[in-house]
């Protein structure tokens, strides 16, 4: 089908090539909501990143997954994440693919995968929310049978970042 695998990881893959992803998923984020308006302390990016390694067991069996895709050269174009949001839902977080692994079917492979982690676990339902310049997700969501809701949920981007809560879009798909 495509020129990527998708790994489900066990452990944290090594910091410096999770980093690699991560500086380019956060940057991007910083890009939009600057481009939202928002100012943003030039260490934003750092301390989102770090807040992270901060929290890695989140994002771990039993508590959640981390899925990595990775191209022939075994580089990771793409991750993304999910925690325990509550005893029954998992909560989709970090979903990035690096722009030239766009269009190829990575992001939705990933979303795929880690439905399959969500039911693995037992979970009966997934949450996600997205910024408005997000429109890459925006579009992905619904293709994958999530719905857009008219009221929020109180995901941890609207707990830990109330000023986005105007810019944010909330997804639910029931497993």
């Amino acid at each position: 089908m495509s020129d990527f695998d998708i790994e489900l990881c066990t452990s944290i893959p090594p910091r410096t090539e999770l980093n690699m992803i991560l500086e380019q998923y956060y940057a991007l984020i910083a890009q939009r909501m600057q481009g939202m308006g928002f100012e943003l302390d030039p260490s934003a990016p750092q301390s989102a990143l770090e807040e992270f390694w901060a929290n890695t067991d989140d994002y771990m069996p039993p508590n959640g997954c981390l899925i990595v895709a990775r191209n022939r050269d075994g580089k990771i174009v793409g991750c993304g994440m999910m925690k325990r949001f509550d005893q029954s839902t998992g909560e989709l977080k970090r979903v990035f693919v690096t722009e030239d692994a766009r269009g190829t079917g990575v992001g939705r492979a990933l979303i795929q995968a880690r439905e399959q982690a969500a039911r693995a676990m037992g979970l009966k339902r997934l949450i996600a929310d997205t910024l408005t310049p997000n429109v890459e997700m925006r579009s992905l969501y619904p293709k994958l049978g999530f719905v857009e809701l008219d009221s929020p949920i109180k995901t941890t981007t609207y707990k830990d970042q109330p000023m986005l809560r105007p810019h944010l879009h909330y997804f639910v798909k029931e497993l």
